[in-house]
């Protein structure tokens, strides 16, 4: 949320209202549940790497140079990403868990 200055970008729980109206069932599976699925304007669907390399792109600015990534194969691109979601919890502080702000909460979605 930080680098979307802009805040064009939306978030909502893969068990919430928003992504059970929005998705199929199968992107809500259990084993689903760790990844990350963005849902583009176009309702195009991205999920892990693809996911990440667009919302980037999204939020625009110097972050548009991510797009370079997509050059890479998407079977690495995605190996990267769940060794990063992996290891996310020992990447940030364990106590790194802010209430959000009133702007913050403007931008999550049931």
């Amino acid at each position: 949320m930080a680098i979307d200055d802009a805040r064009v970008i939306r978030f909502a729980p893969l068990q919430g209202e928003t992504a059970v109206r929005l998705l199929p069932k199968d992107l809500r599976l259990e084993e689903n549940l760790k990844t990350i699925v963005y849902l583009a304007p176009d309702n195009e669907r991205y999920l892990k790497s693809d996911a990440v390399i667009e919302i980037l792109s999204r939020i625009g600015g110097f972050w548009k140079a991510c797009r370079i990534g997509k050059l890479l194969p998407t079977g690495f691109r995605d190996w990267f990403y769940d060794r990063i979601a992996e290891r996310r919890r020992s990447l940030v502080s364990k106590a790194s868990c802010p209430i959000p702000s009133a702007d913050q909460q403007t931008r999550l979605l049931p």
